[in-house]
């Protein structure tokens, strides 16, 4: 195993056998197995329809920024990004910059603002989904929205801005300082109006279908709660963890989804099983597509067509 796997194999083992023993081993394992299959699918289903939601949005960004990529490469190179899903914070993503680069040519500069501005989309998107049931939300989960929020805004004013050119002088950036410059006017055009809304309303309905996959499992179990409160509770789980900046938000995401499902009336047997089987049918399913896409893009020759015209661009 690759050594940079090590960590976060290492943290989800730890994770789960947590997860596990804190809901009692036999209860909680016995509770897993009862999720019928069905269920199980349909979780999968859901977080499948977030991945093809948000490459609808990837692809949308590319073509705002002109960036030709045939559809199969763009699709394969999107897909490899869910594998970095589990680095600090998802910055592994950008490795998608510079797949992308490797079999089209386009520069990464260029394609760098994509992914920044999906992260941030992301974000605001989430918290959208967060505040659906805003009234019943307790105090803890209101506080983590609005910093997030808070956050985003801040971060999307500042990559707009022309202060943002005048880190790239510190020693941390100045390695990535042309790369960055280059792609200011990228940042600008996806943080226009019209960009914006598209980017975010596709993100929301992507995360509306993952927090949906949560309430989907929680009832295959037998846990009695409510769409508008479990939408916010993973939600704001997925924000503590992101905060956490550990490898798939990795303890952040299942301690805080834990203790939000049992503040709702969950058992703790109930939330132990339900945070262990979302997070399988998000997390580590997302990881083992963007694996496999990745093994299968390595497949793919590099296109001398679209290399020239993209440097020529």
């Amino acid at each position: 195993m690759n050594k940079k796997w090590l960590l976060p194999a290492a943290l989800t083992l730890v994770v789960f056998v947590a997860l596990v023993g804190y809901g009692d081993f036999g209860d909680t394992v016995e509770e897993i197995g009862s999720l019928p299959v069905g269920y199980l699918f349909a979780g999968l289903g859901l977080a499948s329809s977030n991945y093809l939601l948000r490459f609808l949005r990837w692809a949308f960004y590319l073509r705002v920024l002109k960036i030709d990529a045939p559809v199969h490469v763009s699709a394969l190179v999107f897909l490899s990004g869910l594998a970095m899903s589990v680095t600090p914070g998802k910055a592994g993503e950008l490795v998608k910059c510079y797949l992308l680069n490797s079999r089209t040519g386009v520069p990464v500069s260029r394609s760098a603002p994509v992914v920044v501005m999906e992260r941030l989309t992301d974000v605001i998107s989430v918290i959208i989904i967060g505040l659906t049931g805003f009234a019943l939300l307790p105090t803890p989960i209101i506080v983590v929205l609005a910093v997030a929020l808070a956050a985003s805004v801040v971060g999307l004013m500042f990559v707009v801005s022309r202060q943002a050119s005048r880190l790239t002088g510190l020693p941390i950036l100045s390695r990535w300082s042309e790369l960055l410059r280059d792609s200011q006017e990228g940042f600008k055009e996806l943080a226009a109006a019209r960009v914006m809304v598209v980017g975010v309303v596709i993100g929301a309905v992507a995360w509306f279908a993952e927090g949906l996959a949560l309430w989907v499992i929680l009832k295959g179990l037998g846990s009695d709660i409510d769409l508008v409160r479990a939408l916010p509770i993973y939600a704001a789980a997925t924000l503590v963890g992101a905060v956490t900046a550990l490898p798939g938000g990795l303890v952040g995401t299942e301690g805080s989804m834990l203790a939000f499902l049992q503040q709702s009336g969950i058992t703790r047997v109930g939330a132990s099983a339900g945070t262990v089987l979302v997070r399988l049918v998000t997390l580590w399913f997302a990881v083992a597509v963007g694996l496999v896409a990745l093994l299968a893009l390595r497949r793919v020759p590099v296109l001398q067509g679209s290399v020239l015209k993209n440097k020529e661009t």
